[in-house]
This record gives C-alpha cells, sequence and structure tokens, in this order.
C-alpha cells in the first residue's frame, strides 16, 4: 500500500467529517442559545 495513496484517498472523507463536526457544533451551540433566549423571553 502507498502512503501518498492513502493520503489522498482518505484526505476528502476526512474533510467531510471535519465539516460535518464544525457543523454539529454550530447547531448545539445555536440550540443552547436559543433555548436560554426563550427562557429569559
Amino acid at each position: 500500500m502507498n502512503l501518498n495513496e492513502t493520503k489522498t484517498t482518505l484526505n476528502p472523507d476526512i474533510k467531510k467529517e471535519l465539516k460535518k463536526s464544525k457543523l454539529e457544533v454550530l447547531t448545539n451551540e445555536n440550540d443552547f442559545l436559543v433555548k436560554t433566549l426563550k427562557k429569559a423571553g
């Protein structure tokens, strides 16, 4: 197995996962903010 080949094949998948996890964190933070705003309002 060529190391360069694995790098190129894994890279897009890792990038997708990173984007996905960042999005999930942002949605969780937004949900939290919305809940706190509703409580205050």
